[in-house]
């Protein structure tokens, strides 16, 4: 998908630039690196795409690098429970998305592109 530089995306790009658990300090954020790690080794960014509370844990949409998406739900009930992950390929998940979302996701894809060049 071709970005634009529409309002909606660069709303998407503030929101985004704030998620990149790569950067992230806190405990929470820790925890999701550490599952990530585990299961794709080192990598350079990670920017949560989606967040859903549910009742008894959080699930996150991360997009890891610039090329897979995991989804990691974290206990927020007990915190000794090994957080649960699924792995997807991009052009899979892609399919299956909102407009929107697509929208959302090209902006992370870009800004990990961008933060590969750096890195």
């Amino acid at each position: 998908m071709k970005l634009k530089g529409s309002k909606q995306e660069q709303e998407f790009r503030k929101e985004l630039e704030g998620s990149n658990l790569v950067l992230a300090k806190d405990g929470k954020a820790e925890l999701i690196m550490n599952v990530l790690k585990d299961t794709f080794g080192e990598l350079k960014s990670a920017y949560i795409l989606n967040w859903t509370p549910e009742q008894g844990e959080d699930i996150y949409t991360i997009l890891v690098d610039t090329d897979k998406i995991a989804k990691v739900e974290i206990s927020r009930v007990n915190h000794s429970e090994v957080p649960l992950i699924e792995t997807y390929n991009l052009k899979d998940f892609q399919k299956r998305l909102s407009k929107v979302f697509q929208i959302k996701l090209a902006v992370a894809i870009d800004l990990a592109k961008t933060e590969h060049q750096e890195g």
